[in-house]
């Protein structure tokens, strides 16, 4: 029996078009282009956000100014509908406004307005499909927008909670079956209801219970999930960087069925597609310094308890170009590291964020604050071994919710429980007393207190530095090439 409804459904893809993950040459199945959907009158193709920002691809558009054609590689692939995603942000209004400009699919965002009304935004909309079923389309976002987003990116924006925009969105639709599009995640486990996250950040399940969704689309978490119910609604989600996409299929009892489906490793190029990616790898391969010794990742238990050089070296950046007297930074749940003779690829594919730096000004006890929630990262297992916290790997992995400090001195003791873990705070050999006051220097977001890092919100701003993290990093390697990475860490971890 045919389906009367078919939903191709791609979330989070970053920017990632290629069938590449950028650290190397070797093609990988994924990427946007190495996609295809077979459409008919009863197919709908559609986004959930998160496309514009993420990649070594988007920042060599945004750096060297050269324009990426994702809008357009979404039109050859017959997309309908999207919604925004918090990254989409990311890189401003301008460029915001020519990928909605380009695309020919409609933008529902029920609790996005635009107070300039440039964008063509929706809230919602009505498709009726060549079998006559009327499909109703509701859009929506995390508004924890408001928490990440600078400041200068969300002028003239109103980002508001999405639970009672889609309340009012739901109301006004006349429809047979109703999708709702949303850019956030679970905060329970779909199998067991065990709550995932206190916060309002991810709010898919009440959203489920509060309105009738016959099918909702999330993303944010990046966690493959086909097949999941929640009340009375079949919930999807897909893995980020076009590492899969959803197929859902409706039938005429009202049965949903859904799948992760592969990409293939491989893509057709138009010309235009062939010749970018030719000048990005070049861009990527082009040498830009040298260190003392090359920085690879190791596992990520054992970079946490033994220090990471990678983080390192970052926090030798950041305290360069701050001026700060503590440093803190993190890693991307997926960083490539950095060979001795460090290319533009080494550096963007392991600094993946677009972050900026900010300088606070913290007392002693803010900055045992921030090392104790640090120290919840370590857990026990049902054999008593150490292993990562499950907050930090459920509804998502959260890795870089995990920072390296420099310019301090600090011990754990993990015997001890979480939140009375740290044994010892020195700087430059003294004691860390609870009044002392320090710089510390941060990304601007773990600045808005993201990761649960909540009390750096009370801190003051002493600088804003509103360069790419990213490029900090170019310019560094540029200026005092070579770079000489010192051994040794200041973490020293009992267990």
């Amino acid at each position: 029996m045919a389906p009367l409804l078919t939903v191709y459904f791609t979330s989070d893809i970053h920017g990632y078009l290629y069938p590449t993950n950028f650290q190397n040459k070797e093609p990988q199945p994924m990427g946007l282009l190495s996609m295809r959907f077979p459409k008919d009158e009863n197919t709908l193709v559609i986004d959930g956000g998160d496309m514009l920002q993420g990649s070594p691809l988007t920042y060599f558009g945004r750096s060297e100014g050269v324009d990426i054609p994702i809008a357009r590689a979404m039109n050859a692939r017959g997309y309908d509908y999207v919604t925004l995603g918090n990254h989409d942000f990311n890189y401003g209004r301008e460029n915001l406004l020519r990928y909605l400009r380009e695309l020919d699919a409609q933008c529902l965002c029920a609790n996005v307005d635009d107070l300039r009304g440039e964008l063509p935004l929706l809230p919602c909309a009505v498709r009726t499909l060549g079998n006559g079923l009327r499909v109703g389309l509701v859009g929506l976002v995390t508004d924890w927008i408001n928490r990440w987003e600078k400041p200068e990116n969300l002028v003239d924006f109103s980002v508001v909670s999405p639970l009672e925009r889609a309340k009012a969105a739901v109301a006004s639709l006349e429809c047979d079956v109703l999708i709702g599009i949303y850019h956030g995640g679970i905060e329970r486990d779909p199998e067991t209801g065990k709550l995932l996250s206190s916060t309002d950040e991810n709010i898919a399940c009440r959203l489920c219970e509060e309105l009738p969704f016959d099918l909702l689309l999330t993303g944010h978490q990046h966690i493959p999930l086909a097949g999941a119910r929640w009340h009375n609604t079949h919930l999807v989600q897909t893995p980020c960087n076009a590492a899969s996409y959803i197929r859902v299929e409706m039938y005429a009892d009202r049965h949903f069925t859904s799948e992760l489906c592969p990409v293939p490793d491989h893509a057709e190029y138009t010309p235009e597609e062939a010749a970018l990616f030719g000048r990005l790898n070049e861009w990527l391969d082009h040498p830009i310094g040298h260190l003392s010794r090359s920085l690879w990742p190791e596992d990520k238990l054992k970079m946490a308890m033994e220090g990471s050089p990678i983080a390192d070296f970052f926090n030798q950046v950041q305290l360069w170009a701050s001026g700060a007297c503590v440093s803190c930074t993190c890693l991307a749940n997926s960083v490539r590291g950095f060979d001795k003779n460090v290319t533009v690829r080494d550096v963007v594919a392991t600094y993946v964020y677009p972050n900026t730096l900010k300088v606070l000004e913290v007392t002693g006890s803010i900055l045992r604050q921030g090392l104790e929630q640090c120290a919840r990262y370590f857990d026990r297992d049902a054999q008593g071994h150490l292993a990562i916290s499950e907050a930090f790997l459920r509804p998502k992995e959260a890795h870089f919710n995990y920072d390296y400090f420099a310019g301090i001195e600090y011990t754990f003791n993990l015997t001890r429980p979480a939140g009375r873990r740290v044994v010892s705070l020195t700087c430059e050999g003294r004691p860390v007393q609870d009044s002392d006051t320090f710089t510390l220097c941060m990304c601007d977001y773990r600045a808005t207190g993201a990761g649960d890092f909540d009390f750096y919100l009370s801190c003051p701003v002493v600088r804003d530095i509103q360069t790419d993290i990213t490029e900090l990093i170019l310019r560094y390697l540029e200026e005092h090439d070579p770079v000489e990475i010192p051994s040794g860490h200041p973490l020293t971890v009992l267990t």
